[in-house]
């Protein structure tokens, strides 16, 4: 939690800088939209940009990780059980 509210945007949590938390995107059925960063194993804080739209990127489409400045957690989950 310290380390997202420290963020400028999840942009500090793009691959190769996620470090320990892995932050990354779900994209499997239900999940798809949302993502995770990992916890204490197996658990993982789900949550979604907390944007109206959603960022999305200009050239090529998906996320825009530059500017999404907000979050709504969903909960913590075993996405694997």
């Amino acid at each position: 939690m310290k380390a997202l509210r420290a963020a400028e945007s999840l942009m500090d949590f793009w691959p190769p800088k996620s470090g320990p938390e892995r932050c990354h995107e779900l994209t499997e059925g239900r999940r798809s939209g949302q993502l995770s960063v990992d916890l204490d194993h197996p658990y993982r804080l789900i949550f979604i940009p907390d944007h109206n739209p959603i960022p999305q990127r200009e050239k090529g489409g998906g996320l825009d990780w530059s500017r999404v400045t907000a979050i709504k957690i969903l909960g913590v989950e075993d996405t694997h059980g």
